[in-house]
């Protein structure tokens, strides 16, 4: 009597191969905007969180509290809020101390981040408002074309914008 073979023929393995590929082939396009649904969102949570701790700590505190991008040396704003972020005591924006920095939040990674009113700051009053008019954050993920718009109000409020934003535009 012969013995059953313990094994797969060339032509099963050929054919589990082209299953593989077939199925890896249909799953990357939606692995690859995964990603990119992810680093939106990050960004977002991350630039959300900075602006509402920096706006609970002007109201706590009963201080002007200042949210700015950093350089490397943290001592000064800069105008490139896809960089680090720091959250400084008082109405600031150059010469900091580190006893002026509140909190020093990280750039979010592979995303841009502008500001539509191009300013180097933002403050917040012991109020909790915002200074000057309200803003808007665009936040684009590497490469993507759709993104999220945050608006900052006056009050100091901040949402996101319903419809995503177009980041072909920038």
């Amino acid at each position: 009597m012969k013995q059953p073979s313990q094994g797969f023929t060339l032509l099963e393995l050929l054919v589990v191969m082209l299953l593989i590929g077939i199925m890896a082939t249909l799953a990357t396009p939606s692995f690859l905007a995964f990603g990119e649904r992810n680093a939106r969102s990050a960004a977002v949570n991350q630039l959300q969180s900075t602006l509402a701790f920096a706006r609970n700590t002007a109201i706590t505190q009963r201080m002007d509290i200042t949210v700015c991008p950093t350089d490397d040396a943290r001592e000064n704003c800069i105008n490139e809020w896809s960089g680090p972020i720091l959250v400084v005591a008082g109405d600031q924006q150059d010469g900091f101390t580190a006893s002026d920095i509140v909190r020093f939040f990280p750039p979010a990674q592979r995303t841009g981040i502008e500001y539509s009113r191009n300013w180097r700051r933002i403050k917040f009053t012991p109020l909790g408002h915002s200074s000057g008019y309200n803003g808007r954050f665009w936040v684009c993920p590497s490469g993507a074309m759709e993104g999220r718009e945050l608006v900052l109000s006056q009050l100091g409020r901040l949402r996101i914008a319903e419809q995503p934003y177009d980041c072909s535009a920038t």
